[in-house]
């Protein structure tokens, strides 16, 4: 509604009012549009305070008191009769008259079929109709500001105007909206509705029969004592009962443009050919042109390219196939989207005419969804999207996941069976942090937790692979949903990106390459893949991805990375926190046995239920994290502070390992909060915390982590190697006086049992025992904690007192057995 200009009453000229009034009148009486410009404004500008008043809101008893969509005017006295008269001759009135006062006059600007302002209107609406006064020419279009939450409704009868609160466009100076408006406000609007009471359908349907456009008829014709709610509610079943296909239809009919008619039914898609035979009568032909298939929409990227066609149908064995088939696949004779749909199950047509109207049906079907194709997993803002649903209220357009890999996620029994093996664990502290880890992927983004794992090793057959297997339950099958270490790290990107803000676990580290395993650690913990060129020559998107991941293996990540001769990264310690598997209660990763007789029987028992029930967890917690995500991470963050604060350690090193561990123990309380897990509260607090105390005390004197690595190292050479590769500078002689020289093969050093110092020299120590350790690196720790009898300028190594059995002095490092055993005590 265009807004008045009310200026001053007392006029420039001080000329009489009556002339002012009288030049008012012819002005209303002459009014033309102007390009941009609604007549309505061109008169307020013109018109004077002591004759216009616009009021914000109108109502009329006879309207149930609903407002009206304009502006209500009142007409003051003091002009003439015979000029009010001119103005507002036609207008019956309404309300009441005081002083020569007329009120009740309401005025609205008028819009053409591109919907810009040509006209305006006065008039009075009452119980006998409305009685107006036109200026220019056009239609009412009345809130439009909800446009983007409701259809457009375009429409004859005046009364629907007045009274939904729909966006509405509905013909003023004309008695019906003509064909090619329509025609007009379908290119801007596409989804609009054309709405009329149920009593006008033939008309409509025949007014419009050339123009593909959507059709709602409500029961019967609003009146003025219709209140606006009950006017709504008619519409908003009319809208949705027409887009609901006819009965038995799988949806609506397309005509194409030789006017037939494309039905799809269960049995197939149906082209209806009508002709007259030599009676005139009408007669009907139905061909049956290919299997059921139905056109969803339309999509296309988050950055608005690569449109897609969405369709589905059933493959012969019922299953129900889904396909993205982009644009690009229909240029031509469109084989590469024929052949994607017949590698799916449905068999396009041979025939050459067949072909072509199947082909021309899936390009051409009206679009009544849009949607946004995402090639990754995970959140997109509070909409959670995995590789077969969307997850959240979508307030736009509803994502689909895009992508040929291969869905790991699916779903068997039942959240109750599942439920049972929910709580056979609940005992077992290492099997709740599996379990809650594989609910935890979901928090790393929101809640800022840099991606991370735990790796469970120990002997085999101690059930580590058991837990972390059932834990892949939550999600589907578990052989599907685990992986195993044997895999490149190429492979590996592309499951970790179809997990993003999700759930990894790695099964046997010892079948991993050393090398592929220290670059995926990097990876997965990097929440990033490597970066790729196009044939192009330019740089493509690095892959992306967020998550959380469980390991098991028999052996601890140094000492598989020592076999290949990689240096040891106290980084990948941090990054892949490592838990011993054996709880100390001789029943492996089981601390009881609570089925069964020993810990075969609730393996066993574990490995049976995780096989039948499975994909139910997953799904309730995506429901549960989507339907009010803000308010839950608040929760989740002071319950991650609270966590942290219990188990503060003044390691700063460590303190990034606790933020994963209480992520862990987050996502277990909030899992059993939403009834998924069947777990008393707190359980997995006490029990990821019990893990955690675990993991610090494997860090032996609590120092830092890489310095504590390196000592061990040197500390498990020398007990391991000590009287094999070590050569004791005692002196043994025959009775004959012959000194006796026990052989030492691959001898590393010396030792000498009197001073208690092992010898080595730097080529050895280079090459024997820094094997995985950065030599410098290794040579500053050794020095910085005592372990070195330090040469001259503090040098490492120093020459020696004595000879070696050769007869030499050289310069050797010299370690100190004693230290070695005091840092065993101190771990």
């Amino acid at each position: 509604m265009s807004e008045i200009d009310f200026r001053s009453a007392t006029q420039a000229d001080n000329q009489p009012m009556t002339d002012n009034i009288y030049d008012v009148a012819v002005g209303l009486s002459n009014a033309t549009p102007q390009k941009q410009q609604s007549p309505l404004e061109r008169v307020g500008n013109d018109a004077s305070d002591s004759i216009v008043e616009a009021l914000e809101e109108y109502t009329v008893p006879l309207f149930n008191n609903n407002p009206l969509h304009g502006a209500m005017v009142k007409m003051m006295g003091g002009c003439p009769v015979e000029i009010r008269r001119s103005v507002i001759e036609n207008a019956t009135q309404y309300g009441f008259a005081e002083k020569n006062a007329l009120y009740g006059l309401a005025v609205f600007d008028l819009f053409d079929e591109n919907l810009q302002p040509t006209g305006a209107v006065f008039t009075n609406p009452t119980i006998e109709g409305f009685k107006d006064i036109v200026f220019g020419h056009g239609g009412l279009y009345f809130n439009r500001s909800k446009l983007n939450e409701l259809p457009l409704l375009v429409t004859d009868d005046i009364h629907i105007a007045f009274k939904t609160t729909y966006p509405v466009y509905a013909p003023y100076s004309d008695s019906k909206i003509k064909a090619y408006q329509l025609k007009t406000l379908l290119k801007a609007h596409p989804d609009l509705y054309v709405i009329a009471p149920v009593h006008q359908q033939d008309d409509i349907q025949r007014r419009y029969t050339d123009l593909n456009v959507k059709m709602a008829f409500i029961p019967e014709p609003p009146n003025f004592a219709m209140s606006q709610d009950e006017l709504d509610s008619m519409i908003q079943v009319a809208v949705e009962q027409a887009k609901a296909p006819p009965k038995g239809h799988l949806a609506k009919p397309f005509k194409m443009d030789d006017g037939s008619w494309l039905h799809v039914l269960e049995s197939g898609l149906y082209q209806i050919k009508e002709k007259q035979d030599e009676n005139g009568e009408t007669k009907q032909s139905k061909i049956l042109i290919s299997n059921a298939l139905i056109i969803l929409g339309e999509a296309r990227s988050l950055k608005n390219d690569n449109w897609k066609r969405v369709i589905q149908f059933h493959d012969k064995d019922r299953t129900l196939h889904t396909l993205i088939i982009p644009y690009e696949h229909f240029m031509g004779e469109a084989q590469d989207a024929l052949k994607l749909i017949a590698s799916h199950g449905l068999m396009p047509p041979r025939q050459t005419y067949k072909k072509n109207v199947f082909i021309n049906y899936i390009q051409d079907y009206p679009i009544e969804k849009r949607f946004r194709c995402v090639d990754r997993t995970g959140w997109y803002g509070n909409t959670f999207v995995t590789t077969n649903r969307t997850y959240g209220n979508q307030d736009d357009e509803q994502l689909l996941f895009n992508s040929e890999m291969k869905d790991p996620y699916s779903t068997m029994g039942t959240l109750e069976g599942w439920q049972e093996l929910s709580r056979l664990i609940e005992p077992h502290a290492l099997a709740v942090l599996s379990f809650a880890c594989a609910f935890s992927g979901q928090l790393v983004t929101p809640l800022d937790i840099e991606s991370g794992g735990f790796h469970i090793y120990g002997t085999s057959t101690d059930g580590k692979s058991t837990i972390t297997k059932a834990a892949c339950s939550v999600w589907g099958r578990p052989k599907d949903v685990s992986k195993s270490w044997r895999t490149t790290d190429n492979a590996l990107e592309n499951d970790a990106e179809l997990r993003n803000d999700n759930y990894l676990n790695l099964d046997e580290l010892r079948q991993a390459v050393p090398k592929a395993v220290s670059d995926i650690v990097y990876m997965l913990t990097g929440a990033q893949g490597k970066a790729r060129g196009s044939k192009s020559g330019k740089n493509r998107d690095t892959k992306h991805f967020n998550l959380m991941y469980t390991s098991t293996g028999e052996i601890a990540l140094e000492d598989h990375l020592r076999r290949g001769g990689i240096e040891m990264d106290a980084g990948l310690l941090l990054r892949f926190a490592h838990i011993p598997s054996d709880s100390g209660k001789g029943y492996g990763v089981f601390e009881r046995i609570n089925y069964g007789s020993n810990s075969s029987d609730l393996g066993n028992r574990i490995n049976e239920l995780s096989a039948k029930h499975y994909g139910h967890a997953g799904i309730k917690w995506l429901e549960y994290l989507t339907a009010n995500k803000d308010d839950l991470m608040l929760q989740a963050q002071s319950m991650l502070d609270d966590f942290i604060a219990k188990h503060a350690t003044k390691n700063s090193q460590a303190v990034r390992v606790l933020r994963r561990f209480a992520l862990v123990a987050v996502a277990g309380e909030l899992a059993t909060q939403a009834g998924i897990t069947g777990w008393q509260q707190g359980r997995s607090f006490d029990a990821v915390g019990q893990c955690f105390n675990t993991w610090l005390g494997t860090l032996g004197n609590g120092g830092n982590i890489e310095e504590t690595k390196i000592l061990e190292h040197f500390k498990a050479f020398f007990e391991a190697h000590g009287t094999s590769r070590f050569e004791s500078l005692t002196v043994i002689r025959h009775p004959d006086g012959e000194v006796i020289r026990p052989r030492i093969n691959n001898r590393v050093g010396y030792y000498d049992p009197d001073e208690r110092i092992y010898l080595v020299s730097s080529t050895m120590f280079k090459q024997e025992m820094c094997i995985g350790i950065n030599e410098a690196t290794a040579k500053k720790v050794l020095k910085a904690n005592g372990w070195l009898v330090l040469g001259e300028d503090d040098r490492v190594v120093k020459r020696m007192g004595g000879k070696l059995p050769d007869g030499s002095r050289p310069r050797m490092m010299h370690f100190k057995a004693d230290v070695m055993h005091s840092f065993d005590d101190e771990s």
